[in-house]
């Protein structure tokens, strides 16, 4: 990277994550260049110090129901991006749903094993997606995130809840939680400093069980009516991102959060 600041290609910077991301990247001083799929191939050819995507898919629930249409959007680009620039630094913006059993902090350390065959379509292919950028990119780095909050929210459980949605999330539930500008400020910072071919969870310090964010607006399980459906149990291994770079406790990120979405502020 130059000392005056990296040149930085921010694939998917319009989006949810990726937006924070090329904001944080632009208040550390680098020079930001935005693209998205309509003008992407407008800056083929064109070197950069770091390419930063975060245009994979979202959509956990269209990748089970049309994995076709998951592989295309999440593989596809991925491995076409880093052939089209590679000679720069390449980010991955990944998923914890990429590990075997979310449920165990000891299972989800980076360095755990991952068995492809026991994925759910939408963790497979994030796992492909981050083979291809291991495989094809000289300089790489992986982050890996969980439940992200912010006032750019258009779906999830906590946007259900804020817009009085029935919500498809059982009470008991477990998520750790931060805000995609909490999030994007570490990510900078461990692409500025962190070493390089290496793997790191952002997400908040510890899960919230989904019923004391109910607690939070007001409200208890019983006032609620659920989608039948199984806890969802995230308990992510934070250490190795914590050691670089301090997290946030997901109940202090989700707590703010929330008291500044009810109280009409800015979040």
């Amino acid at each position: 990277m130059r000392s005056g600041g990296p040149s930085c290609l921010v694939i998917g910077g319009r989006g949810f994550v990726g937006s924070a991301i090329a904001s944080a990247a632009a208040g550390a001083g680098w020079t930001v260049t935005v693209v998205g799929r309509d003008d992407y191939r407008d800056q083929l050819g064109r070197p950069f110090d770091v390419v930063i995507n975060a245009n994979g898919n979202a959509k956990r629930f269209k990748a089970d129901t049309e994995p076709l249409w998951d592989f295309d959007n999440s593989v596809r680009p991925v491995y076409e991006s880093v052939l089209d620039f590679p000679s720069a630094h390449y980010v991955l913006i990944s998923s914890v749903d990429v590990y075997n059993d979310t449920r165990d902090a000891d299972a989800t350390a980076e360095c755990e094993p991952i068995d492809p065959a026991r994925l759910r379509p939408y963790g497979f292919h994030k796992r492909i997606a981050e083979l291809c950028v291991a495989r094809g990119a000289d300089s790489w780095q992986i982050f890996r995130l969980a439940q992200m909050v912010s006032p750019a929210l258009t779906k999830g459980p906590i946007f259900d809840l804020l817009h009085g949605r029935p919500l498809w999330i059982h009470p008991a539930s477990e998520l750790p939680y931060l805000h995609t500008r909490t999030a994007a400020d570490v990510i900078v910072r461990v692409i500025a400093n962190g070493p390089r071919q290496e793997i790191y969870n952002v997400c908040g310090r510890g899960s919230v069980e989904f019923a004391r964010v109910l607690a939070l607006v007001g409200r208890s399980p019983s006032d609620q009516a659920y989608a039948e459906c199984e806890p969802q149990m995230y308990r992510i291994n934070t250490d190795k991102t914590h050691r670089l770079c301090s997290l946030p406790e997901s109940w202090n990120e989700i707590r703010t959060f929330i008291q500044a979405a009810t109280a009409g502020h800015d979040a």
